[in-house]
């Protein structure tokens, strides 16, 4: 009994402070202040309100194709020095048209140097430059993925008389390397297999 009438006192007297507050705080009689905080018209101090909820914002998830990564062709010695670096798909399906990225620099001759790209399965020139000297320049082509397996385009860069040749590879389909052999496959008596291959004229 002793504790409850205490907590009782406890309350008592925090409510005389709220209505001897409140009306130092709103210029209001203290009767009207009590009649306010008994019917809850009187809000509760900032202190003891519930915080505000803020919004948390949320990442945008990042995007679900990266670009292609710049990669170097193999540089030849005794070549043009005209330098190739490309950018091209992971994968592209058959049918599939994708923009292919070069690169090109390293170009120190007076006259400058030459580029051409073709389609190493078709033949068909997919693009011609001349650069200047000192030019470094970024070229886009369309490539069309025609057939299943590993594609090539075939870059040649000439410089000052010097000649290199160098491939981009395209991985369409499954990528995979095929080979086209020529000739008639045949087995020998040992169940060997060979490809005969024609006999060229002598020259």
């Amino acid at each position: 009994m002793r504790i409850r009438r205490s907590r009782s006192a406890v309350r008592a007297g925090a409510a005389a402070l709220a209505v001897a507050g409140g009306a130092l705080l709103t210029g209001l009689p203290a009767d009207a202040v009590a009649s306010a905080v008994a019917t809850g018209a009187v809000a509760p101090r900032a202190a003891d309100a519930a915080p505000p909820a803020t919004a948390t914002a949320t990442p945008a998830a990042p995007s679900a194709s990266a670009a292609p990564k710049w990669q170097r062709a193999a540089a030849k010695h005794g070549g043009s020095g005209v330098t190739l670096r490309y950018a091209v798909p992971d994968k592209l399906a058959v049918g599939e048209t994708v923009a292919v990225r070069l690169q090109f620099g390293g170009v120190t001759a007076a006259d400058g140097a030459a580029v051409e790209v073709i389609d190493a399965a078709t033949r068909a020139p997919l693009l011609t430059l001349q650069l200047q000297s000192g030019e470094q320049r970024t070229a886009e082509l369309s490539y069309t993925g025609r057939s299943d397996g590993m594609q090539f385009l075939t870059v040649t860069t000439t410089q000052a008389g010097r000649v290199t040749v160098q491939q981009v590879p395209l991985r369409v389909g499954s990528g995979e390397l095929k080979l086209k052999a020529e000739g008639q496959r045949r087995s020998t008596a040992g169940g060997e297999a060979v490809i005969s291959l024609p006999a060229s004229a002598p020259k």
